[in-house]
Formats: structure tokens, sequence, C-alpha cells
């Protein structure tokens, strides 16, 4: 894929995370419909949005930022993401299905065990990721 059409998909992506969260946050604030909820997506979506749309108008202008969007999109690296994603997926697959048959033996409240799944996750994915560099 080349640069500039990396970067317009990237800017479509942006425009389609910020009309998200602007549908949210009509939908939460203005007809008051499941007000905690849309304010998260509303939260999540938005500036997630605008911060993708200004590091990619950004990377439109900057000639280093092109080229860490080639060294991204070589080959050696998409297979090192994929193989990094796939045995994440089932590492974690695999902490999920223990931590449910377990859960009757170790009591643990469940906002604690989202709170380690949330950092449990990542934390595998990038140590894979980091692995996987040294290997390939």
């Amino acid at each position: 894929m080349s640069v500039k059409r990396y970067i317009k998909k990237g800017i479509v992506f942006s425009l389609v995370f910020i009309v998200i969260g602007l549908a949210a946050a009509i939908t939460g604030f203005i007809f008051e419909y499941q007000k905690d909820l849309m304010s998260g997506l509303t939260c999540g979506f938005l500036p997630t949005g605008i911060g993708l749309l200004v590091l990619y108008e950004y990377s439109k202008k900057n000639p280093q930022m092109k080229k860490n969007i080639q060294l991204e999109n070589e080959e050696r690296n998409k297979l090192i993401n994929t193989k990094a994603g796939h045995a994440a997926f089932w590492i974690c697959y695999w902490y999920i299905f223990i931590a449910t048959i377990l859960y009757n033996i170790i009591t643990i409240p469940f906002l604690t065990f989202l709170v380690v799944t949330l950092f449990f996750m990542p934390t595998v994915y990038f140590t894979l990721v980091v692995m996987y560099h040294k290997k390939y």
C-alpha cells in the first residue's frame, strides 16, 4: 500500500471515529438515551478520532512520518505484528478460559479481573512483538 493511500485510509477512519463520537454525544446528551454509556463512547471515540486526524494531516507534510509509515508497512513488520497478534489472542483466550474454570475456586471481584485483563492483554502482545522482532 502506498503512503498516500495509507494516510487517506487513516483520515477516513479518523472521520468515522469522529462521527461515531458525535452521534454518541447527541444520543446521550441531547436525547438522554443511555447517558452513561453514550458519554463513555463519546470520551473514547471523539478524542481518538481527532487525534488520528491531526496525526494523519501532520504526516502528509512531514517526510519523516512518511518514512515511518513505509517502515511500518514492510512485509517483515506485518509478519511480526500478525504472528504476535495471533499468539497473543490464543494466550489471552486460554487465560480467560482458565479464569472462568477457576472462578469457583478463586474468588476475585469482577472489576479486579477486568483491570488485570486490561493490563495483561497488551503486555502479552507487546512482549511478543519485541520477542518476534529479535527472532525475525
